[in-house]
């Protein structure tokens, strides 16, 4: 049976408690990420991410915290179906955070804060799932016309229980987003490689790899360096790796799909209007096509 892992650089906070962030009441603290993507672009047409729906399969969300609220819908827990998908690991939550924060004057700020964020379940509070409970999960997105599966998670070996899932979300048009894998300069790990599927990989705020970052099947770059956003108990905390900069490119989607809901025919290529070429010209297996810097198009007023 296969094991999944969080590949996410996680700071253990009984030792390095300096990493927790103290944040102010009155303003919401515009992470770098945020900037580096100019989502306040969007923003300030009022584009939010508003009626976009985004499953979150990962260790659930923390959905008491202050800087998230009502757009964390119901979800399920398919590793215990008789509880409330929670998160008992504090992962699940710093994604729902990057995706989806208030734009409230606490905390941080969500990319799509307007999103229909669904939580499922599928890791434990240690990070391990099983395969099965992840393609339980893909199916539901299916019967509950997802918009975007985001997956900030990994394995190393493919698995055709869960390629055959993945194809049939993509079948029925669901945009389906991976973590590249914090394989340090290793493949790209699965659901990533599977064609069709998004992969995404790390970088800091001056567009340098993250030192865990892959080699390989990588389509775009991310803030996933010493990113902040939502922890467990209305905490804060700052994290790394490729499945932090994953929920960047989940969030820039849901953006662009309300912008213009057909752009969802051939996503990739709507995000490939805003790349910013890094590394060796052209797409290149350690930055794929670049990052995502949200614009003007060509062409628009």
């Amino acid at each position: 049976m296969y094991k999944i892992y969080f590949i996410i650089i996680l700071l253990i906070f009984s030792i390095v408690f300096v990493e927790r962030y103290l944040i102010e009441t009155n303003r919401d603290n515009n992470d770098w990420g945020i900037r580096f993507i100019n989502a306040e672009t969007f923003w300030s047409k009022g584009i939010t991410g508003k009626g976009i729906k985004i499953a979150i399969l990962d260790s659930g969300i923390y959905t008491d915290h202050l800087d998230l609220g009502p757009k964390i819908k119901k979800g399920v827990n398919f590793v215990n179906k008789d509880q409330l998908p929670i998160d008992d690991g504090d992962h699940g939550t710093l994604i729902a955070g990057i995706i989806s924060a208030k734009h409230n004057n606490i905390g941080v700020d969500g990319i799509a804060p307007d999103a229909n964020i669904y939580p499922l379940k599928v890791l434990d509070r240690w990070g391990n799932g099983e395969i099965g409970h992840v393609t339980e999960a893909i199916y539901w997105c299916i019967d509950n016309n997802i918009d975007i599966i985001n997956m900030s998670f990994a394995i190393a070996e493919n698995s055709l229980e869960l390629n055959r899932a993945v194809r049939r979300a993509l079948d029925e048009n669901i945009i389906v987003v991976a973590a590249a894998m914090n394989s340090y300069g290793n493949d790209v790990g699965y659901p990533a490689a599977y064609d069709g599927v998004i992969s995404v990989t790390a970088i800091d705020s001056k567009s340098n790899l993250s030192e865990t970052a892959p080699y390989g099947k990588v389509d775009f770059s991310a803030p996933g360096v010493k990113v902040l956003s939502t922890s467990n108990s209305n905490d804060y905390r700052y994290a790394s790796g490729t499945s932090i900069a994953t929920p960047y490119i989940s969030g820039i989607i849901a953006l662009l799909l309300q912008k213009d809901s057909s752009a969802r025919l051939d996503i990739y290529k709507e995000l490939q209007t805003y790349v910013v070429d890094l590394g060796i010209r052209g797409k290149d297996p350690y930055y794929g096509e670049g990052t995502i810097f949200l614009t003007k198009r060509k062409g628009e007023e």
